[in-house]
């Protein structure tokens, strides 16, 4: 009798479980391999939204040859008939580190980052140019647009003026010191807001092998190659679990500054051929990586969102730590060729200064 009811049991347990077994195939089945990622969200700076490129517009990113339109491009002829492509890029120009932490803090990706495959990540030059300001505003009391001769005036004290280098360096070294820490918040910020997977880019150097920048080219190669250890350290952490995945911009552009950004104009973001490149480099990266999709699911329609002004959060950072150095890498965005012009008048001046120098110790050594 027992025995007649133990099958009696496992007869009505399969009639049950077996919808269950075929619900488990089908959920199995609806996730779809792909070869890049059905929705990217890129965050970050200038270079990530395209400044300085044909058709860029700060209001509308999305109608220029930036790398994030390239992908863009490529990767919807590539998806179609098999599923919707999105991008929605929310870099804004000018936002140093921390000010990307506040936006995510704030909330302000929350619905671009939801059902988010993969999040491309530009920052930290601003946390650099921004201490360049400070420096030439502060330190050698050099005005937003100096004319030669206030320069020139102002680069007379050599040792004065090797002194500040020093200070701007040690200066540099802080700003990078937070954004060791700046970088993981952000990573902490994501994650807590979607799945997706997570690409930081490193910085190139603009300043190499341009000749007119040459009194700071070692200062900038320094710094630069420091806070691209410090995205490539961050990358995994201690208990050997991935972060996220690094793409290296910085040998792509090393010792092409003039040819890959627009240098020429005392501009030191990116050319087309510049966007190119980093194009290239993160496909690479990006088809390292292994994504899915759910056929079954109600395609979303593919959005577009227009970035916040860069000064829409000035107000906020006026109790900020460091609000005088992110403000002025606000400012910057705007007329960022006035800085570049200035740091090779600054190298200019300072070259005939010595040279003067020289030539007076010389004439005396004569008399």
């Amino acid at each position: 009798m027992k025995k007649h009811l133990f099958m009696i049991f496992l007869v009505i347990a399969a009639i049950f479980l077996e919808p269950l077994t075929c619900l488990a195939d089908e959920v199995q089945v609806t996730q779809e391999a792909i070869p890049v990622p059905q929705k990217i969200v890129v965050l970050g700076d200038s270079i990530a939204a395209g400044y300085g490129l044909k058709g860029f517009k700060k209001a509308d990113p999305y109608h220029c040859d930036s790398y994030a339109n390239l992908l863009a491009e490529e990767y919807t002829q590539e998806l179609d008939g098999t599923c919707p492509f999105t991008l929605i890029n929310d870099a804004v120009s000018g936002d140093t580190s921390q000010q990307l932490l506040k936006h995510l803090k704030k909330s302000e990706f929350d619905e671009d980052l939801k059902d988010c495959d993969l999040v491309l990540i530009s920052i930290g030059g601003n946390d650099i140019l921004g201490q360049f300001l400070d420096f030439f505003r502060n330190k050698m009391n050099i005005s937003k647009q100096p004319k030669l001769k206030e320069i020139a005036d102002n680069v007379t004290d050599l040792e004065g003026v090797m002194d500040s280098i020093e200070e701007l360096s040690t200066g540099i070294d802080t700003a990078l010191d937070k954004y060791s820490q700046v970088i993981l918040s952000i990573i902490e910020q994501i994650n807590s807001k979607c799945d997706a997977v997570i690409i930081i880019q490193t910085l190139y150097d603009p300043f190499a092998k341009v000749p007119a920048a040459f009194m700071f080219q070692g200062l900038s190669k320094d710094k630069i190659e420091k806070l691209d250890e410090i995205i490539k350290d961050n990358a995994v952490d201690e208990n050997g679990e991935q972060r996220y995945y690094v793409c290296d911009i910085y040998d792509t552009f090393k010792n092409k500054g003039l040819e890959l950004t627009n240098m020429s104009k005392n501009d030191i973001h990116p050319n087309a051929e510049g966007h190119k490149l980093i194009a290239e480099k993160l496909d690479e990266k990006i088809r390292e990586l292994t994504y899915t999709y759910d056929p079954s699911a109600v395609p979303a329609e593919p959005a577009q969102t227009e970035p916040e002004s860069s000064s829409a959060t000035e107000a906020d950072d006026a109790d900020s730590e460091s609000s005088e150095t992110v403000t002025a890498a606000k400012k910057m965005i705007e007329g960022h060729e006035d800085t570049v012009r200035t740091i090779i008048a600054v190298s200019a001046c300072v070259l005939g200064a010595a040279a003067l120098a020289v030539l007076i110790m010389t004439k005396e050594k004569k008399k």
